[in-house]
């Protein structure tokens, strides 16, 4: 359905604020401007919260005359979130994060495979991931490339056979337990611990929270060459709040940036959004609206007794961004404006510069270290790979299958700077490569021997191999590689299988792209 006449959309959200207020859904609208989030630990959050400033979601059906009295703020001389995240509004102000948690956590742009798919596609994805490993480690080694392929070290056991060899067993099958399990719960991480940390309530969590992944990101660039494993962890936890953290504020100036707050502009008085200049819809001369494209996922009913959906906005055919709002649909058919869902925090200039200094400038090393050199087993490489998995599989399993397909921004990330599927491919093959050569012998061929008193190891530095043995024996060094084989494969099938899934749903799907002017 394609509304047309900003009158028209005006005129039903008026007469939506006369309709019942409560109406039961997974995720109602209590009032104007309040959502509840459909998840376990859903609160009643303020998704305008600027609406101290006079800017309530209601208010795009206001009249001229009582949006008048309401003072507005200055304008903003840059656009809002260009560099970083700007601060307006009163000291400890909570900013309107529910849309954007609510966004992360059900938007559904296609339908999702099945887990029988999943489950069928997971060993081609396997057998495809370690034959590109082994093609990209031997044209590394004849190439002589630099950096450590692996020493071997012979070492005593330190229990008796048929003990260690029990305890290896219950190494690799615990642990792989864990990371299949932080795969499988993702949703319930994502929405009780993700989406609270990577997109706080306030400003000043924001900001800390930002600085803390940039340091993450470029700190763990460093030791790419040193300790592969934790440093490709924290390259990819910083990733992992770029692409499902998201930048939101409690207004937004005169700048066209609707999805991240209500609009603060001097010409907006009493809207809910700013619309630059006149309106895109052609034929429409009077009023504001702007056309958004609505995305799939169950929301339930909103406060007028219309449905909630997800709309993605995009006022500049150039912009590059993900921008979203959450919107009703009426039984009138009206199309209102309920609150922003932000845009991801990679579409920040600050964001991507750390991406370059980081990812881009160690590109190199980090395609290195992903044909099986430079490991370095042991507590770091154990410890930090247990902390990344459930962030890791969570984001990317987010983004893979939903989030990175819901407008052509998000899919331009996965494209572009992910260069897909080239390092989905180098990373899956190195986690399923590792996992494989070690349940087959290749890096410990004692791994299964309950009659062996000494053992080999070959996987990564000499010095890393003899410390980690002092620290827990051979134990350690069988838990470390596989966690650390963990921590790229599902993450990865996720990237790629989510979304050649979603592509080609979309390419063969008969479905048309739902349109609607909102007000």
């Amino acid at each position: 359905k394609v509304f047309r006449s900003c009158p028209q959309v005006r005129a039903a959200a008026i007469a939506a604020m006369d309709a019942p207020s409560k109406v039961a859904s997974k995720a109602s609208v209590a009032t104007s401007d309040t959502v509840e989030v459909p998840h376990e630990a859903s609160k009643r959050t303020d998704l305008d919260s600027a609406s101290s400033t006079g800017f309530d979601s209601d208010s795009a059906s206001s009249s001229e005359e009582s949006a008048t009295e309401v003072a507005p703020a200055a304008k903003c001389s840059a656009p809002d979130s260009a560099f970083y995240l700007e601060s307006v509004g009163e000291a400890g102000e909570e900013l309107p994060v529910s849309g954007a948690w609510l966004y992360n956590s059900a938007v559904r742009p296609v339908p999702l495979p099945s887990v029988c798919l999943k489950l069928l596609i997971l060993p081609v994805f396997w057998f495809l991931s370690v034959l590109f490993h082994r093609q990209q480690r031997n044209l590394m080694t004849d190439w002589k490339v630099p950096g450590e392929p692996g020493q071997e070290v012979t070492l005593a056991r330190s229990l008796p056979g048929a003990w260690q060899v029990a305890i290896n067993a219950a190494c690799v099958v615990l642990l792989s337990g864990y990371a299949m399990s932080a795969y499988i719960f993702h949703q319930k991480i994502l929405d009780n611990v993700l989406n609270p940390l990577f997109t706080p309530r306030t400003h000043k969590r924001h900001v800390a929270i930002s600085v803390l992944m940039f340091a993450i990101g470029i700190g763990s660039s460093l030791f790419l060459t040193t300790n592969w494993v934790p440093a490709a962890a924290g390259l990819f936890m910083f990733f992992g709040y770029a692409i499902c953290g998201r930048t939101i504020q409690s207004s937004s100036s005169g700048q066209g940036q609707i999805g991240l707050g209500p609009s603060r502009s001097q010409d907006d008085v009493g809207m809910s959004f700013h619309a630059h200049g006149p309106c895109p819809e052609s034929g429409v001369r009077q009023g504001k609206c702007v056309e958004v494209t609505l995305l799939g996922g169950e929301l339930g009913v909103g406060q007028a007794g219309g449905e909630l959906r997800f709309a993605s906005v995009q006022l500049d055919p150039f912009a590059v961004a993900d921008d979203a709002v959450l919107v009703e649909i009426s039984p009138s058919g009206a199309c209102m404006y309920r609150g922003p869902c932000g845009r991801a925090n990679i579409f920040r200039l600050d964001c991507l510069l750390v991406l370059l200094l980081s990812f881009g400038v160690h590109l190199p090393q980090f395609i290195i270290g992903g044909g099986g050199f430079n490991q370095c087993a042991g507590v770091v490489e154990l410890v930090v790979s247990l902390i990344y998995i459930p962030v890791g599989y969570t984001c990317f399993a987010v983004f893979g299958f939903r989030v990175g397909l819901a407008c052509p921004g998000s899919m331009m990330v996965v494209l572009v700077l992910c260069l897909w599927p080239v390092i989905n491919l180098v990373l899956g093959g190195k986690g399923c490569a590792t996992l494989t050569d070690l349940v087959s012998q290749a890096f410990l061929p004692q791994i299964w021997d309950p009659h062996a008193t000494t053992f080999q190891f070959n996987r990564g530095f000499a010095t890393c191999t003899e410390s980690a043995y002092a620290v827990g024996g051979e134990t350690l060094l069988v838990a470390s590689t596989t966690i650390a084989a963990w921590v790229h494969i599902m993450s990865n099938f996720s990237f790629l299988f989510g979304f050649l899934s979603g592509m080609s749903q979309m390419a063969f799907s008969k479905a048309e792209v739902q349109k609607v002017s909102i007000a």
